[in-house]
Order: C-alpha cells, then sequence, then structure tokens
C-alpha cells in the first residue's frame, strides 16, 4: 500500500521585518548593554537554536522510518495473503473444473435417463394397446366359444336323435326295441315264448 509522505516546510521562517535607522541603532544600544557571553555559552545558545528544526527533522526522519517499517510489515503480510489467496484460488479453479465434468457427465446421465423413460412411456403406451386388443380378442374367443358350445349341444341331440332312429330302425328291423319292458310284459313274453316251445315240441 503505498502512502503519500508529507513533509512539513521545516525551514520556513517569519516574515524579515525591515528597520529604520533609528530603530537599528537602538536596538545596538540595547545590545551593547547586554552582559557579555562566553564562547561556549554563545555556542550552547547556538545549539539550542539550531535544535527545534534539527529536532523536527530527526522526528521527521523517525516518523518515515517507522512508516517504512509498517509499510514493509504490512506488505509481507499481504504477499502471505495473496500467496493463500491465490492457492484458494487454484483449488477453487480445480474444483470448478471437476464440477464442471460432473455436471456434463450428469447431464449425459440425464439426458439417457429421459431417453429411456421416453421408451418405456412408449413401451406402456403400447402394452396398453396391446391389452386392449386382447381384451377385444378374449370378447371374440369366448363369444365364438359360446357359439361352439351351443352348436356342440345341437350337433349332439342332432347325433343322438339320428343315432337313435338308426338303432331303432335296426332293431326294429331285427325284432327288437331300444323301449324298456315292464315286469308284466316280460312275464308274458317269457310264457308266450315257453308255450310256443311246447308246441313246437308237440
Amino acid at each position: 500500500m503505498s502512502k503519500k509522505k508529507i513533509f512539513p516546510k521545516a525551514f520556513d521562517l517569519p516574515n524579515q521585518t525591515y528597520f529604520t535607522a533609528e530603530s537599528q541603532l537602538d536596538i545596538i544600544s540595547r545590545f551593547k548593554m547586554l552582559p557579555k557571553r562566553t564562547a561556549s555559552e554563545m555556542m550552547g545558545s547556538s545549539g539550542k537554536a539550531e535544535d527545534g528544526p534539527l529536532k523536527r527533522i530527526k522526528e521527521m526522519l523517525k516518523e518515515n522510518a517507522d512508516k517504512v517499517t509498517f509499510s514493509n510489515n504490512e506488505t509481507k503480510e499481504f504477499e502471505t495473503l495473496i500467496y493463500y489467496n491465490s492457492a484458494d484460488i487454484i483449488g477453487h479453479k480445480y474444483n470448478i473444473r471437476m464440477w464442471k465434468q460432473r455436471i456434463k457427465d450428469a447431464q449425459k446421465v440425464v439426458g439417457e435417463l429421459e431417453q429411456t423413460n421416453k421408451e418405456y412411456k412408449e413401451d406402456i403406451e403400447k402394452n396398453r394397446q396391446e391389452i386392449v386388443e386382447l381384451k377385444q380378442e378374449e370378447e371374440v374367443i369366448l363369444a365364438i366359444q359360446k357359439q361352439g358350445e351351443i352348436h356342440e349341444k345341437t350337433l349332439q341331440k342332432s347325433f343322438q336323435r339320428e343315432t337313435t332312429k338308426f338303432l331303432e330302425e335296426e332293431l326294429e328291423k331285427a325284432g327288437l326295441s331300444l323301449e324298456k319292458e315292464s315286469e308284466g310284459d316280460q312275464d308274458e313274453k317269457i310264457a308266450s315264448d315257453e308255450g310256443k316251445k311246447i308246441m313246437n315240441e308237440i
């Protein structure tokens, strides 16, 4: 993070004042009345006079150094965060690729399943139609079966009549009958037969 360094104008001095000749003479006379100072005192006061801007410059340099240190530390932190974020980005991009492939595979499976369901629905419709046709066929078969049974009964009755008629005619030719004789008739017939037998013997 770049930070704009603002340096104060350390060497700005108050506006210069211009004195008249009388004022200058007055200042000189007053200066002569001041007690004399030693060289060390003079150097000391001179050092103190210069201590103001120099001290401020040192403070400014220290502030700048602190800011540089802070910026360097912050830069390292940002670089570390960038590293981890980049690793996360790589992971997310990998997941995106995997998800895209999985989505593609899933879409393919969905398409296949939809096609299969479509075929199943078509088969269901075919089966329903076939069931309708089979039921119709069953009804026709049942009707034919019923007609066949009726015809069979009719034929059986007709056959029975024809058979009975044929047998009666044949038995009649032989002097026999299909009708069941009563016991009296049987006794009479036996007696008649015995009488005929006796007469034949005489």
